[in-house]
């Protein structure tokens, strides 16, 4: 089933559309890291120099290179522009790079301009993708260097493989890039695949390996790469004026510490559990979400059409291949650690679209059909208990849209293939609408308690390290403090100190209080999903969080 260039050009555009939307939401689709880093990037940006980083938990300085934080540093103008929005955009322009090159490769290896577009489409259309792609997270800058590193060979190919310096000198730069942005660990998988890559390229026709080519020709550009890649990253050491404590906190401490064994015995853990080889394996089709199935399908299209494989498919496989067996070894296995082989993934599933049998793109819109009623419910449910101002009518038009996408290929055969990538997308963009309308002004405080936090400390509960940070975003100019929530409180309080009180949705003002802010709730218990179910929406899905005085 085939999908016009016309059809393409209007997925993509709706994708980058998706991820401009409520960009600056306290609400987005995340990971708990992302506050630690931005409470990184605040702090150092306060301190007025480059490195060392610093932090206000003292366990949580080196948690990775300083590439990130120096981002958050100069599109935030030193603090000055502290918004998530300016925080996140540089994470959305290097997705959107990645897109680029993702779009550029299945255009080569197809041949078709329509094709490419398809592809930088599917990428932008994963679950991994707009969860980690959009937030202030190393994930943005870490693929777009490391699939740089195979796209260059790639495109460039043979050239790319025979070069002695040329080429290993650029590819030694974006690998350093890569190690910067993560960690110098990430050399691994990029050697292991770049040396996988070489290895296919000197095969003879009769299957074996021309072995003294790969010694004499690949061998030294391999080892020139990975010298300049771990050079680069080595400056961090050079330039910080606490090298020991990079070594102790970073080295250490946050990579050779996923080694250890999280269980006693090493075979269970890779056996049984969630960190477990199969939970691993399963992370190829929870990374792309709704397009699971065409994900399978084009796995058992590649394997009955592996005769007519090109040089790039074969290559590409190779690179998700080795990625998967490298983060398979250490005990901390996720399938966050695969997102490097995503880009490759929506390049190969973008080739054997074609070939896709119509119930998989059925799934597609059957389960953002799934998605988008689920939100249309929970929007009509509010507005019946909250009332009409809950929602703009953009929202409604949102919601309208994303059903109709999500229909029309179920209604007619012939749209399945063109509707699948939107389908996926407008469920984003429907999930986001609902989320981001608890942002400021109905998620906010009004603008007298933002003035009589602003220069005074402010005590916030927190369910994860440094998830307190998103209220300096709430409150600009306060000096927020995070304590873990299952504390009484925040222990001892100056004179001037304020303190948030979260409490349920409804609940009477506690003694102090200046003012409060709507919140969405979130890990919630069967017991509040039963009520849900019921129709009691409001007191499970919102608290109050006070902001009281002492």
């Amino acid at each position: 089933m085939q999908v016009s260039p016309r059809v393409a050009v209007a997925t993509l555009a709706l994708a980058v559309a998706a991820y401009l939307h409520g960009l600056g939401s306290l609400h987005i689709l995340a990971n708990g890291d992302e506050m630690i880093y931005a409470q990184i990037a605040r702090a150092t940006a306060t301190s007025g120099h480059w490195l060392p980083l610093e932090s206000e938990m003292p366990d949580m300085v080196n948690t990775k290179p300083p590439l990130l934080i120096w981002q958050g540093i100069l599109a935030t103008d030193w603090g000055r522009r502290w918004t998530l929005t300016a925080l996140r955009w540089p994470s959305v322009a290097w997705t959107f790079a990645t897109a680029g090159m993702v779009g550029l490769l299945a255009w080569r290896a197809s041949g078709m301009r329509h094709v490419g577009i398809l592809a930088a489409a599917i990428h932008l259309a994963f679950l991994s993708t707009y969860r980690y792609g959009r937030p202030f997270l190393t994930n943005p800058p870490e693929t777009f260097w490391m699939f740089a590193c195979f796209f260059i060979m790639a495109w460039w190919r043979p050239r790319s493989f025979e070069s002695r310096l040329v080429f290993p000198t650029i590819i030694g730069l974006c690998a350093g890039a890569a190690l910067f942005a993560k960690s110098f660990a990430q050399l691994v998988p990029i050697g292991a695949g770049l040396a996988a890559w070489h290895v296919h390229e000197v095969r003879r026709p009769d299957g074996g390996v021309d072995w003294r080519r790969l010694a004499l020709r690949s061998a030294p550009g391999l080892v020139w790469t990975a010298t300049l890649a771990l050079a680069i990253f080595a400056l961090w050491f050079v330039f910080d004026p606490d090298p020991a404590a990079i070594w102790r906190e970073f080295v250490v401490g946050e990579n050779f510490g996923k080694m250890k064994a999280g269980r006693a015995n090493y075979l269970v853990a890779l056996l049984w559990g969630r960190v477990s080889v199969w939970w691993y394996a399963a992370s190829w089709f929870t990374n792309v979400g709704l397009l699971a199935f065409p994900l399978l399908g084009t796995m058992i299209r590649a394997w009955q059409h592996r005769r007519e494989a090109t040089v790039i498919e074969r290559l590409l496989w190779i690179w998700a291949a080795v990625l998967f067996i490298v983060f398979m070894v250490p005990t901390q296995r996720s399938g966050r650690y695969l997102l490097e082989a995503m880009p490759g993934i929506a390049v190969l599933m973008a080739l054997h679209w074609h070939r896709l049998l119509p119930s998989a793109f059925a799934t597609v819109a059957i389960g953002a059909g799934a998605v988008v009623g689920l939100v249309a419910w929970l929007s009509v449910a509010l507005v019946r208990e909250l009332g009409t101002d809950v929602f703009t009518r953009v929202h409604w038009a949102i919601i309208g849209g994303a059903a109709a996408i999500a229909a029309a290929p179920l209604m007619a055969r012939r749209h399945l293939a063109a509707c699948a990538v939107p389908a996926a997308i407008g469920s984003f963009l429907a999930v986001s609408s609902f989320l981001t309308a608890f942002d400021p002004p109905r998620g906010g405080y009004p603008p007298e308690a933002v003035a009589a936090a602003r220069g005074r400390i402010v005590h916030v509960p927190q369910n994860f390290r440094g998830g307190a940070e998103r209220n300096s975003f709430l409150l600009p100019g306060a000096l927020i403090r995070g304590y873990p929530e299952q504390q009484p409180g925040p222990g001892a309080l100056g004179v001037d100190d304020l303190v948030v009180v979260v409490t349920p949705f409804g609940a009477p003002a506690p003694p102090g209080a200046i003012a409060s802010r709507i919140e969405l709730t979130s890990r919630h218990t069967p017991r509040q999903l039963l009520d849900m179910a019921a129709g009691r929406l409001a007191e499970n899905i919102f608290c109050s969080e006070w902001l009281v005085r002492r």
